[in-house]
């Protein structure tokens, strides 16, 4: 009796130990906030790196995908910018191959052999540019000599600027996978609508992101579920902090090859459709809207044709139509119903709030998407004429 009474003793003391490590192990596996707080910390350490990078890109033009080998370097510049060396190994599209852009801290080139032209600039050209290009996005920004919103609070630690991050993306840990063979921790990044801009918040879309479990290096990021496009980089392989030559970032104009500096270049627009044009393309425009909505423009992007609409409280929606495309499905749960007698697929946030609706007649697909309830974006699509 005794005898027993030890190895049940035993045995509980056993499950005991079972349970309490199972709870430790719970209680230390990293949040997504220590993960990012992790990569912000590695690469705050990093002084150089080197990788081969596999990319792939859809649009509703066109596909685009490939690898290509990256080194750099940090912190190069009089004002510490970065230099750069990529080189296109492959690519699905003939004119992207062999390209090579490279950037020594104070000017850049970018070749493309197929055509031989070489786009040349300054970063501070490359500032202006990217300052222009911003303006374009929910009225003008106020740009520093640094490129950067002149409103910005700078976060000063890596906790700070994990914080700040969380004011506009809602993190969550999805688990962990195998990136080229490297275990990694995989994070879900959702945009919060309120606080992006209008165009992406009309045009939807979230991120994951991948980093490596030994040292929370980043090895991968996509862009999924956006009704104008997506896309995924993953670094199959990289080495950090190993050291680079200072000749990888040179670059010397091959002969003949035409010149075009980034300060004459005009940025690519977005173009305004009239009623002739959006009448050729056989645009179909809703008879019933949500109270307050209001056309705000009609545009081609990339093929597909976009009617924005604004509402009420700074919210808004997007009508878009262009060719089919099912890799613009957004990742999560869905419902399949009937629109204009025709399957639908919905796709729609807790809430209800955020609600995406796209389905095919013909050549054309269609997507309805922004902060709509579903009802509102099953209105609007049986509308459509």
């Amino acid at each position: 009796m005794q005898k027993r009474t030890k190895i049940v003793a035993a045995l509980l003391a056993v499950g005991i130990l079972a349970v309490t490590a199972v709870a430790l192990l719970a209680f230390i596996q990293p949040s997504a906030e220590d993960i990012l707080t992790g990569a912000l910390t590695t690469t705050q350490e990093i002084t150089d790196g080197h990788a081969i990078v596999e990319f792939a890109g859809n649009m509703p033009d066109k596909d685009v995908s490939g690898t290509a080998e990256v080194w750099g370097k940090l912190n190069v510049g009089p004002n510490g910018e970065p230099a750069l060396r990529v080189e296109v190994l492959s690519a699905s599209q003939a004119d992207m191959g062999g390209t090579v852009f490279v950037a020594d801290g104070v000017q850049f080139w970018l070749w493309n052999p197929v055509k031989n032209t070489v786009l040349v600039g300054t970063f501070a050209e490359l500032k202006e540019k990217m300052a222009e290009r911003a303006a374009d996005y929910d009225g003008a920004y106020d740009f520093d000599h640094d490129g950067q919103a002149a409103d910005t609070d700078h976060p000063e630690t890596a906790e700070e600027a994990v914080a700040k991050l969380t004011e506009y993306f809602t993190v969550e840990k999805v688990g962990t996978e195998d990136v080229a063979g490297t275990p990694a921790n995989k994070l879900r990044l959702i945009p919060i609508a309120e606080k992006m801009p209008e165009q992406m918040r009309a045009a939807g879309g979230l991120f994951y992101a991948w980093f490596r479990a030994a040292d929370n290096a980043p090895l991968a990021l996509e862009y999924t579920g956006s009704a104008l496009g997506g896309g995924k980089a993953t670094a199959v392989q990289l080495d950090l902090n190993q050291g680079v030559a200072d000749g990888q970032f040179s670059f010397i104009i091959p002969a003949g090859a035409e010149v075009i500096n980034i300060a004459d270049l005009e940025p690519p627009q977005a173009e305004t459709l009239g009623e002739a044009e959006a009448a050729a393309l056989g645009l179909l425009v809703p008879a019933s809207l949500p109270e307050g909505a209001s056309l705000l423009e009609t545009v081609d992007m990339m093929g597909t044709a976009v009617q924005r609409y604004s509402l009420p409280d700074g919210q808004s929606f997007t009508i878009a139509q262009g060719a089919p495309n099912e890799r613009f499905a957004p990742d999560g749960d869905s419902q399949t119903m009937t629109v204009r007698g025709i399957s639908a697929t919905l796709y729609s946030d807790e809430a209800n709030a955020r609600t995406l609706l796209t389905w095919t007649e013909g050549e054309t697909q269609f997507w309805i998407g922004g902060d709509l309830t579903p009802d509102e974006a099953l209105a609007i699509a049986e509308s459509l004429k």
